[in-house]
């Protein structure tokens, strides 16, 4: 017996997706099987710019002892305060530690879905929570009916605003975070010799694409790093790592304390026609 799926739609035809144990199909008969840790695989060759693109096992690793430690959890509270039920698309959803508070924060049942491009990401989140349904799939295009999410979020991941108005409700929000200009300022200073206080701000691309930025929340808040592990899985979670030199990564195992600045803003863009 087969039974239709609402929502989800096949990568290569856009055509609804049905399932029967376990198997995925499109009414072109093309076909994605559900892993055994329980995610759909929906990332096509061709959407692919390596054999095993995002996160690897070590960042995601790092990222998810980092995260489960609480380090980021004013973040992940300021997230959970802007989101209301609805039909929810987290893109970029990594290892699934933001995606899986929201879900505990808006309660069950929630209709969430987390999309990642990274296997390895995915794999980790189904460890979390089996409630959340996850894909590893492209952001670029995300595989959602036209119209259907209520919230999309994308936290510290590049935009993509084509496939974010594919999937969003005419007047459906879009919740992004970025850093701001002294985000881990003081990890930074162990790395480069010049510490640049640039910041990144979506304003003008989501503007661009007829989106209007119609809520700001800054987070900005301390944390301490007691011991080198925690340090280097600090490290290894941010773009830092492919850009620190060998002597200051071997400085920075030695390091067993670090008090660090976090600095990010949370923003809510709506289709400017719609406000």
């Amino acid at each position: 017996m087969t039974e239709a799926v609402t929502g989800l739609i096949c990568p290569k035809c856009e055509a609804p997706l049905s399932t029967s144990d376990k198997q995925w199909r499109c009414q072109e008969n093309h076909t994605y099987d559900q892993a055994k840790q329980g995610y759909l695989n929906l990332l096509l060759v061709n959407h692919k710019k390596s054999k095993n693109p995002g996160d690897d096992a070590d960042m995601v690793r790092a990222r998810t002892e980092f995260l489960d430690a609480g380090h980021y959890q004013p973040i992940s509270d300021a997230l959970n305060s802007m989101v209301s039920p609805g039909r929810i698309l987290d893109i970029g959803c990594g290892e699934g530690y933001y995606t899986e508070r929201l879900r505990e924060s808006l309660g069950v049942p929630a209709d969430i879905t987390g999309l990642d491009i990274s296997r390895e990401a995915v794999r980790a989140a189904c460890r979390r929570s089996r409630l959340i349904r996850w894909l590893v799939a492209s952001g670029a295009r995300p595989p959602v009916e036209k119209h259907s999410i209520n919230t999309v979020v994308s936290l510290f991941t590049p935009l993509m605003p084509q496939g974010l108005d594919h999937a969003l409700v005419t007047d459906g929000d879009i919740i992004t975070a970025h850093t701001g200009p002294y985000h881990l300022y003081e990890l930074r200073q162990q790395i480069y010799d010049d510490v640049r206080l640039d910041a990144f701000s979506p304003v003008e691309s989501m503007n661009q694409a007829g989106f209007s930025c119609v809520e700001e929340v800054p987070v900005a808040f301390r944390f301490q790093l007691n011991d080198s592990t925690m340090i280097n899985n600090l490290l290894l979670m941010t773009p830092h790592r492919w850009k620190v030199t060998p002597d200051k990564a071997s400085a920075l195992q030695q390091l067993h304390h670090l008090d660090v600045r976090a600095d990010v803003i949370l923003q809510r863009f709506r289709r400017t026609d719609s406000i």
